[in-house]
């Protein structure tokens, strides 16, 4: 069954045979997918792209047309009604209903037809008013140098960053919405408290509210605070957050206290040698006491966003570059008590899932790459070094027109310097042997260094991710399992092996780097060892039988079950029974006539002999097209068996690179211990020389 891996049953369809050539189609597709070969999606869901999983589109059933959205999870809305689910009514309109929205009596008599992401106000003069950064006749486009459309910003379209290097941007189709959340169910989650002036207070937390507090008995403010040094074992809410740019940081707050106004330094981000500053709410209002609210605040530079001082666009990306405190306000006066719970930051990461469209993909001019134009090219190096990405990148000045180092400006190249026999190379690149004194690329991904082995010439990666490896770093290490590279099948990174804390983690080859089938088991322990084609991609059973798939038996599911066959062989047995029955209907019509018991009328059996001859060729057909699936099943197995054979040559291969790797050590082991003797040697001889001199000064004096 050709189902695309979502399901293991089809059924043969005359109709559709005759139409396409192929007449199987699949049942009970699963993961939400549906048509002949669970090709797609099902109505009402969707993805984002191919490899993804389908999405539900949770269109409002009253605000949309249909349960079908496109394949950036977009419902198509009545009138009136807008958003990605057509839950919410358009700008002038008001009331969903199962019509729609029902549109305002001053717009009615207007003929304009805006876009309400892109408009400013009411379209008064029959013309559409556009946001600042929106231009179009519909206020349905954003002006050059600017991107996704959003009726959420003030100015319709974000700005291109780029790190000011390109004006030309669209939205990213690879990132996907992230939150970044604190809800302290466990503990602080790495929170502090703090004193204005720096000193630790006393944090909280409540095992029974899940949330933390802190309290003052002196008038000055005690701060929530997510510390910097926690930047190095997480990027929870500091560090790069520039995808966070014009979403909402929000949190949960209280404060035991009545009567407080809220001061000017709520809430404080400190970042790139920027400070900012926002209020809780309006400083003519009051803080409720004991009541809890949920207050947010959108990340940009726009003056409705209330951050003081108002920095300008560039300004703002470059604290959110480099995020290193956030401090929220908890005590409001003496004696008084602040509690939080549920910080989130709305960020994107680059997975699959619900679109992140506000991050960017720059358009890079020559001298940059990059998804934000944040890297030189190669053949440039930064003007500024101490700029980072934000410094402009000009060309190389070696000669020849070698590479450079794109931070310093350092040439590798022998070219520069005839006295040098070999070129300095930077991470990511090797010295060719053959001409030393030219660095070539790394043929590894995302740029690890590598090493030329002196045997082979062999050209190693030597600082692949955690938990992989191999020369090009296409393998799991030991203990892991997966398929970085998706030789076999869909790329999976390489995770940890599940095997119960039952095998020696320095153990080489317990378990499967394909599989993450347990190998070498400890504790009268094993692994299920259930044969791959008859059993369901599952864990076995505590007492190690295996569950099989429909049409096999056995403890290791290795056996067929002649008493439950596929439902493809139930088909062709009822064919086989239906031609039989006419055969034998045939065979006794020809009988009686040849005993003379009776004429029959020749277009009887002229019509029954051609109803056999149908039969027959109808299960000669079903014959040759399960002769087709045994080939095509006979090609897979010679592809695994040299497949099997590629993997026992790469095997040796890689135990001969594991023996010069320990050659080479050994050799390294020597050289170290010759370079100690030759340091002790060079101490005594120094001790023997400073002896000799203070001799010599000690009788310089007396005489």
């Amino acid at each position: 069954c050709d189902c695309n891996g979502k399901s293991r049953q089809c059924i043969f369809d005359q109709e559709l045979h005759r139409l396409t050539g192929n007449g199987f189609r699949c049942l009970h597709c699963s993961d939400n997918t549906g048509g002949i070969h669970c090709e797609r999606c099902k109505e009402g869901f969707y993805r984002h792209r191919e490899r993804d999983r389908c999405l539900p589109c949770n269109c409002n059933s009253r605000g949309s047309l249909s349960p079908r959205c496109d394949n950036a999870g977009r419902c198509s809305c009545k009138p009136g009604v807008t958003g990605d689910r057509c839950d919410p009514c358009l700008p002038g309109f008001h009331t969903l209903t199962d019509a729609g929205c029902t549109q305002d009596r001053k717009l009615q008599d207007s003929k304009c037809d805006c876009d309400p992401a892109g408009i400013s106000g009411p379209c008064d003069s029959g013309r559409c008013v556009c946001k600042p950064a929106v231009t179009g006749e519909r206020c349905d486009r954003c002006r050059p140098g600017y991107y996704h459309l959003d009726g959420r910003n003030p100015e319709g379209c974000t700005q291109c960053f780029c790190y000011g290097h390109s004006a030309s941007c669209q939205s990213s189709g690879d990132y996907s919405v992230h939150k970044i959340i604190s809800t302290f169910h466990q503990d602080v989650d790495g929170w502090k408290a703090v004193q204005r002036n720096g000193f630790p207070a006393k944090l909280q937390w409540s095992q029974r509210h899940q949330d933390v507090f802190t309290s003052a008995r002196r008038s000055d403010p005690v701060y929530f605070l997510i510390p910097i040094f926690l930047i190095c074992f997480t990027a929870k809410f500091l560090g790069n957050q520039q995808v966070s740019y014009g979403q909402s940081l929000s949190f949960d707050f209280r404060v035991d206290r009545g009567g407080r106004h809220p001061s000017a330094h709520d809430v404080i981000l400190e970042g790139a040698g920027l400070r900012i500053t926002a209020p809780l709410m309006p400083r003519d209002k009051t803080l409720p006491c004991g009541i809890t609210k949920t207050y947010t605040f959108r990340l940009n530079e726009h003056p409705s966003s209330n951050w003081r001082p108002q920095l300008s666009y560039f300004e703002y990306r470059r604290l959110l570059r480099n995020l290193t405190a956030l401090r929220i306000r908890a005590t409001y006066g003496e004696y008084s008590t602040g509690y939080l719970d549920n910080v989130s930051l709305i960020s994107a990461r680059p997975i699959s899932g619900a679109p992140a469209p506000w991050v960017e993909q720059c358009v890079c001019p020559v001298g940059y790459k990059g998804q934000f134009c944040q890297e030189c090219a190669s053949g440039y190096k930064r003007d500024s070094a101490r700029l980072g990405p934000f410094g402009t990148c000009i060309p190389c000045n070696c000669q020849g027109g070698g590479a450079c180092d794109p931070d310093t400006g350092d040439c590798y190249s022998g070219d520069e310097n005839p006295d040098i026999e070999c070129a300095d190379c930077p991470i990511g690149f090797y010295n060719d042997p053959h001409d030393p004194r030219s660095c070539k690329p790394c043929p590894c991904r995302n740029g690890f260094s590598c090493s030329v082995m002196p045997e082979t010439e062999e050209v190693v990666c030597n600082n692949c991710p955690h938990g992989v490896t191999g020369a090009r770093c296409e393998l799991c290490a030991d203990g892991y399992f997966g398929d970085p590279f998706g030789e076999h099948g869909p790329v999976r990174p390489c995770q940890s092996c599940q095997c119960s804390n039952n095998v020696d983690p320095s153990a080489p080859g317990n378990c499967d780097r394909l599989t993450g089938r347990c190998l070498k088991c400890l504790h009268n322990t094993t692994a299920c060892n259930c044969n791959p084609m008859g059993s369901e991609p599952v864990e076995c059973r505590s007492d190690g039988s295996c569950v099989c798939k429909p049409g096999f038996d056995g403890l290791n599911c290795d056996h067929a079950a002649l008493t439950n066959c596929p439902a493809c062989y139930n088909q062709v047995k009822s064919q086989m029974d239906q031609f039989m029955q006419q055969l034998e209907s045939l065979e006794t019509l020809i009988s009686k006539a040849q005993a003379g018991r009776g004429a029959v009328p020749d277009a009887e059996l002229e019509g029954r002999m051609q109803q056999a001859e149908q039969a027959l060729r109808d299960l000669l057909r079903e014959a040759q097209i399960s002769e087709g699936a045994i080939r095509s099943l006979n090609l897979q197995l010679a592809k695994a068996r040299s497949q099997e054979n590629s993997y026992r040559t790469r095997l040796d291969d890689l135990k001969m690179t594991v023996e010069r790797l320990r050659t080479l050590g050994s050799q390294h082991q020597d050289r170290v211990q010759d370079t100690r003797r030759l340091i002790t040697q060079m101490r005594l001889s120094l001790e023997e020389s400073e002896a000799a001199l203070q001799n010599t000064v000690g009788g310089s004096g007396l005489g």
